[in-house]
């Protein structure tokens, strides 16, 4: 499972700076303002995060995946 991130409005890649009606920008939009389910900050633009393969729209922050898998390991 790989990692993904968000792009910043108003970048190339990245959703409209203002408001608009685009579906793609609402989406990266939402997906920006969900809650980590590990540290329970928003996911926010240009950090990674991974999207759960049981739930899609469960997204935690790669940081904080990476560091709970660490420490299950000890």
């Amino acid at each position: 499972m790989g990692w993904s991130l968000l792009p910043k409005p108003g970048t190339k890649t990245g959703p409209c700076k203002g408001e608009c009606e685009h579906i793609d920008c609402a989406k990266t939009r939402s997906m920006a303002k969900s809650m980590c389910s590990i540290c329970g900050e928003e996911i926010g633009y240009e950090r990674g995060f991974y999207a759960s393969d049981d739930e899609p729209d469960v997204l935690d922050h790669a940081v904080c995946v990476q560091e709970k898998e660490s420490h299950e390991k000890h």
